[in-house]
């Protein structure tokens, strides 16, 4: 009877933990609306562009259930990639959500973890990698000897997506417009 009880709080436990929605609040919003209104702030934005032409901008958005006019506030991240196979690709457009529950720890990541180390440099054979997850994408700031990167990373249902991601190295500079844009939003 023991064993039973064991194996059956086990599966329930299990199931319990797959079967909760790894996305944001903000896309089980708006999966679940009949009818939404996207209000997207484009006056608040940062933005970051690789060097063939990806590009990936952070702005606050407001969604709307039409039939029953619930709201929610949330920060839209838009990438477009062009992932690289044999020399060849084709561009890649996706949305996803940052909770304002998860922008506050976005901004202490960035405030304790990213700024004070943007002059950093490392040595040889040696590097450094700082990473925010957040629901629905990957933050990363990597820093090698004196060069220095980040990454963004896309997830579906908590399961991130290695084959559509944006880098650069030369637009980590904008990183404190970012910090500012999270800090006016909240």
């Amino acid at each position: 009877m023991k064993k039973q009880l064991t194996t059956f709080l086990l599966l329930l436990v299990v199931t319990i933990n797959y079967s909760q929605n790894k996305n944001s609040e903000t896309r089980q919003f708006i999966d679940n609306a009949d009818i939404t209104q996207i209000n997207k702030d484009w006056n608040v934005r940062a933005e970051f562009k690789s060097g063939i032409g990806e590009i990936v901008s952070f702005f606050p958005v407001e969604a709307i259930d039409l039939k029953s006019n619930n709201k929610i506030k949330s920060l839209q991240m838009d990438m477009t990639v062009t992932p690289q196979f044999l020399g060849k690709g084709e561009s890649y457009f996706k949305s996803s959500w940052i909770d304002l529950s998860e922008v506050d720890e976005f901004i202490l990541f960035i405030e304790q973890y990213v700024i004070p180390n943007l002059k950093d440099k490392t040595e040889k054979n040696q590097s450094v990698t700082y990473i925010f997850n957040s629901r629905e994408i990957t933050f990363s700031f990597h820093i090698e000897k004196s060069s220095r990167r980040i990454s963004i990373y896309l997830k579906d249902n908590g399961v991130t997506d290695n084959e559509h991601y944006f880098w650069t190295e030369t637009q980590v500079g904008k990183i404190p417009e970012l910090l500012k844009m999270l800090k006016e939003i909240k």
